[in-house]
């Protein structure tokens, strides 16, 4: 007999589970509302299918479904976890008693247990940096639109069926359930979760049925009787048409019985041959199907990453966002001097590949002595701590394969220290070189990363410093008159960007970071991006100029020692910073290096500083990068 979602969906967690080789819950709260949206509609779902375990209890992992599912890629507040909200799921505690793994289905049957029984929380802080704060998340529940049904198409109803997701009141002052009218249609939201008793089963329809319409009726709404008759018609045919074609629908089920070896081969042909997983998801898979079950060391990597994976996030937030299982499963290809570069890559992987592989997590290069999986990590936080240490975020260099690149250089050679001013300013003329050719040559794509990586496999060991030239020369590009020319007419400092990274915008890096006489014999990640005229002063310029001025561009962007910027420039005119604090050498050396044109610096020469000093900023680098 198939089973339907009001049988099956409360066995979640208690005799059906998840394998661990199956990928992390992905669907968004969008997905979530079309599946349900689908079902109600009678549209087909696909097919599930359940790997029975019942004799296969010592040799699986198992996974619980995700109730409470955060719907967030950033780092989240202790608050919230503590709460239960999850991003990942949980190993099963006791499975004991598990009938069966799901194999194939995960996203569909997940989405209708996140729908039914659990909620969903967003960030809802904007750009400010408060995400370490609960107040500014977001609980929703999923609602149906009582008003809507396709037997109601008038102008004052929406004619169709409509699934939400909706505020609840747990993290905020009110919810947002209940009625409005948007547009001058009539719509009522109630919480699907409310059609679930408190024993965890299914409410029987007639009591759904009175709750809803009771819901409606006790509503403050300025209707007439007509109209009010009208909601309590559709309310009822929303709610048993929920129940007939939702509640009733019948999932589509295949059930193994093969050996666990079998299942892993079952589950990589399943995925494989599926066009919606990504590699690193097929990879991870493919690990969980293998070192969990070594003879000597074995270990969950599924765990570890999701371990690794929140602690990164929280420990620099400039690059959580990138910070999920795809940036490990590259970064342990690249450290066997591969690349993750899609399914045929993960399906080339030999048993020695995957064991070399399993080494480097576990080990270290032979001239460090670390506990197991520390040096692993290390490699990456040393890539982390340079980018973000030279004033770099996600927003000025978001390329996942380049920060594994930088953390396979670390991984290979324990002699480099990460912070060296010198390494990191290689590290940053590097990364400079590449935003600057990023939008005519695509430098910044996964391909061009995988070049590098015979340079790094090459010289193993044998580095102190950043091999920057090298592996920009393996490129065989140089950037053209038009390209540098396009990157300084779109260079703009961003005042809105969250932290405090120095860096807002890849173009000023690419600019600034090329005029390398300003920082060369210094620590780059000393420096500040100031504005010459100060955006405090803004209105001051404008008002001088007799317009609107652009205080952003970079033709008024300078690299300036930190302490020098906030000790003694601060917030003063140009003119006067200099004229009252630097002596004439200093001066002379501020004008040369950083390209400022014979201009006064007064504010009504503002434009005319601007522009000229953009040209010369163009010729500069034409100079020095135009071959």
């Amino acid at each position: 007999m198939p089973d339907t979602v009001e049988d099956m969906l409360p066995d979640l967690n208690s005799r059906i589970f998840l394998p661990g080789l199956q990928r992390e819950f992905v669907w968004n709260p969008s997905q979530i509302e079309m599946l349900f949206d689908s079902l109600m509609r009678d549209y087909p779902i696909g097919v599930l299918i359940k790997w029975n375990v019942r004799r296969a209890r010592e040799d699986y992992y198992a996974y619980e479904f995700i109730q409470n599912y955060i719907a967030d890629s950033g780092r989240v507040p202790q608050a919230l976890k503590d709460e239960g909200y999850i991003r990942n799921n949980d190993r099963a505690e006791d499975a004991n008693d598990a009938d069966a793994l799901i194999i194939d289905g995960q996203q569909r049957l997940n989405s209708l247990f996140i729908g039914l029984f659990g909620s969903i929380v967003t960030y809802t802080g904007g750009t400010g940096n408060t995400r370490d704060e609960a107040q500014y998340w977001d609980e929703k529940e999923l609602c149906v639109n009582l008003l809507a049904h396709p037997e109601h198409d008038d102008n004052e109803f929406v004619g169709n069926f409509e699934f939400e997701f909706k505020q609840t009141d747990k993290l905020s002052d009110n919810d947002r359930f209940g009625y409005e009218r948007s547009q001058g249609v009539h719509k009522f939201w109630y919480p699907i979760p409310n059609l679930i008793a408190d024993d965890g089963m299914v409410r029987r329809q007639q009591n759904s049925r009175d709750h809803a319409r009771e819901e409606v009726d006790s509503a403050s709404i300025d209707v007439d009787a007509s109209t009010r008759e009208k909601f309590r018609q559709a309310t009822l045919l929303v709610i048993d048409s929920f129940y007939q074609n939702v509640l009733n629908a019948e999932l589509s089920t295949t059930e193994v019985k093969h050996k666990t070896e079998d299942i892993k081969e079952i589950f990589q042909r399943i995925n494989i041959q599926g066009s919606e997983p990504r590699p690193y998801q097929l990879m991870l898979s493919r690990l969980m199907s293998t070192w969990p079950y070594v003879s000597d060391g074995a270990f969950n990597p599924r765990d570890k990453v999701e371990q690794w994976s929140e602690q990164f996030k929280h420990d620099y937030p400039e690059y959580e966002t990138e910070i999920d299982r795809d940036m490990f499963m590259r970064y342990s290809y690249y450290l066997i001097d591969g690349d993750l570069a899609g399914k045929s890559s993960v399906n080339d992987l030999s048993e020695q590949d995957i064991e070399e592989m399993r080494k480097k997590w576990i080990g270290s290069p032979e001239s460090v002595t670390t506990a197991n999986f520390e040096w692993f990590t290390t490699g990456l936080r040393r890539a982390f701590e340079t980018l973000t240490g030279i004033g770099f975020s996600n927003r000025t260099m978001d390329s996942v394969p380049y920060v594994t690149l930088l953390a396979k250089f670390f991984y290979e050679n324990p002699a480099a220290d990460e912070h060296d001013p010198e390494l990191r300013n290689d590290v940053f003329k590097f990364f400079s070189l590449l935003l600057l050719l990023n939008e005519s040559h695509g430098l910044l794509r996964r391909t061009k990363a995988r070049n590098m990586i015979p340079v790094l496999a090459e010289n193993r060991g044998e580095y102190d410093l950043f091999p920057a030239l090298d592996l920009f020369s393996t490129l065989n590009v140089s950037p053209a008159s038009e390209d540098i020319q396009r990157v300084v007419n779109n260079a703009r400092y961003n005042p809105n960007a969250p932290g405090t990274v120095t860096f807002t915008s890849g173009n000023v890096a690419a600019v600034l970071g090329l005029i390398d006489d300003v920082f060369e014999q210094e620590d780059i990640s000393d420096y500040d991006v100031d504005h010459i005229f100060p955006a405090s002063r803004d209105d001051e310029v404008a008002e001088a100029v007799g317009e609107d001025v652009d205080i952003h561009r970079i033709g008024n962007l300078q690299l300036l020692d930190s302490v020098v910027n906030r000790r003694q420039k601060g917030t003063k005119m140009p003119k006067k910073w200099m004229d009252d604090v630097l002596g004439s050498a200093q001066v002379d050396h501020y004008r040369e290096v950083n390209c400022y044109p014979d201009v006064s610096l007064d504010p009504e020469n503002y434009q005319e500083f601007v522009e000229q000093r953009e040209q010369l900023l163009v010729e500069e680098l034409k100079t020095r990068y135009v071959t």
